[in-house]
């Protein structure tokens, strides 16, 4: 765990560079967060602190106290602590794996890693491990006879504290435990996250570029080995672009799988290797693609969620209707990238509508053609899309139509296929 740290932070030193360190430090901190070892390693830090606070403390109290604890009062409270609390914090370790199992299973194994980053069972298994250690340094401390009567006195207040926040989290914990690894719930973290993503992306069109129009031009420039693109520095493809008169073209967005014979980026102007290896930098490669900056993968992991819930292990169409309508609420939210940005040597395409709608709507569409309810709440959705949406009606039109030609090779029942038309009255209208 302390090795993953300094590695971590070994890493964030060596991209310590004018105008790419700030934006590629905050995404490795955001996944920082999000991993399971790093909330309960933090807490376990902040708890054997707090035991040194306490024998800091000590010495600045006065000589005279209003009352004097015995040593047996503090540590007989400890004792209880550390004997509860690591039952406690195994069974929330298990509860929380078995949701891991749950959410594969039941879900998508692409959901897994946003329920692992959940802040709060993240929180609530760190306060049990912290306590947990902060209680067995504590009665080494008494037990070595560290602390004065002072000491104890700073010790037992907090204690308290460490009690109370115990308490707090745990009762937090049994609500939390109902719902987690749920499929209702696991669609709601995953909605969340792609509204994030969206947020993300209405604040930065384009991320902060120009719109690219056209074929791009320019030397390819492509990634020394395959990998998603997690995140693209565009201030500091700026800054580079900038010191030595270059027009960038970035063609892979985060999401974008990039191998060697597919460039990331198309540049115009004098590209030495140094330079090359410094626009390559700008760029994060990883195995898998990552939600923060990619609104596409949350679609994709909600298509996913629906598919397989109609899959005759699982036959839950139900399901497959709610994740439909959860996508319905985010399209909506969607905003057109069609503000530039003060990124003006660096152009971007805009995500193309079509390729939104497919990604969600196709795999469905494939596999739920047969089953009149989800066919209909689909083009009930892609009417809404179509109508709220003038930028996705196009594609909303294009996509329902696929869905009426697969509806009417896989349906049998003719007031099936007469249910089916009447929903999609309004393609052709």
């Amino acid at each position: 765990m302390c090795w993953q740290f300094i590695s971590h932070f070994t890493l964030f030193a060596s991209f310590n560079k004018p105008g790419r360190r700030v934006s590629y430090l905050r995404f490795k901190l955001g996944q920082l967060l999000q991993r399971m070892w790093f909330l309960p390693a933090a807490f376990s830090l902040a708890a054997v602190l707090t035991v040194v606070v306490a024998y800091v403390l000590a010495r600045f109290a006065p000589d005279e106290l209003p009352f004097v604890l015995p040593s047996n009062a503090v540590q007989s409270i400890l004792q209880i602590l550390a004997s509860s609390l690591l039952t406690v914090a195994v069974f929330a370790l298990s509860t929380v794996v078995g949701a891991f199992s749950a959410a594969s299973s039941a879900t998508t194994p692409r959901a897994v890693p946003l329920i692992a980053g959940d802040l709060q069972a993240q929180t609530s298994i760190s306060v049990f491990i912290g306590a947990f250690l902060y209680s067995i340094v504590g009665i080494i401390g008494l037990s070595a006879g560290l602390y004065s009567d002072a000491g104890r006195l700073f010790l037992f207040v907090m204690t308290i504290g460490v009690l109370v926040l115990v308490v707090t989290s745990l009762i937090r914990w049994i609500g939390h435990i109902s719902a987690i690894g749920r499929v209702g719930h696991t669609i709601g973290v995953v909605e969340t996250a792609t509204r994030r993503s969206l947020l993300s992306m209405s604040e930065h069109p384009l991320l902060d570029c120009r719109r690219l129009e056209g074929d791009a031009e320019g030397e390819p420039i492509s990634a020394a080995r395959p990998g998603y693109v997690q995140h693209c520095d565009a201030r500091a493809i700026q800054k580079l672009a900038e010191e030595h008169e270059l027009t960038v073209a970035v063609l892979a967005r985060p999401g974008t799988y990039a191998t060697p014979v597919r460039a990331l980026m198309r540049v115009q102007g004098q590209v030495d290797e140094e330079l090359r290896d410094a626009l390559l930098d700008c760029f994060v490669l990883g195995d898998q693609r990552a939600y923060d900056t990619d609104p596409r993968f949350g679609f994709i992991v909600l298509g996913e969620i629906a598919d397989k819930a109609m899959s005759a292990s699982i036959n839950d169409p139900g399901t497959a209707i709610v994740v439909i309508d959860t996508v319905t609420r985010l399209l909506l939210e969607w905003e057109d990238e069609t503000k530039s940005g003060e990124n003006d040597r660096v152009l971007v395409a805009p995500l193309l509508p079509r390729d939104v709608l497919e990604d969600f709507y196709r795999p469905i569409a494939r596999d739920g053609a047969h089953i009149i309810e989800v066919v209909a709440r689909m083009l009930k959705s892609l009417e809404t899309v179509a109508a709220c949406k003038p930028g996705f009606a196009d594609a909303a039109i294009a996509v329902a139509r696929d869905l009426v030609r697969r509806a009417e090779k896989a349906m049998e029942a003719d007031s099936d296929l007469a249910a089916m038309r009447r929903a999609a009255h309004w393609i052709d209208s």
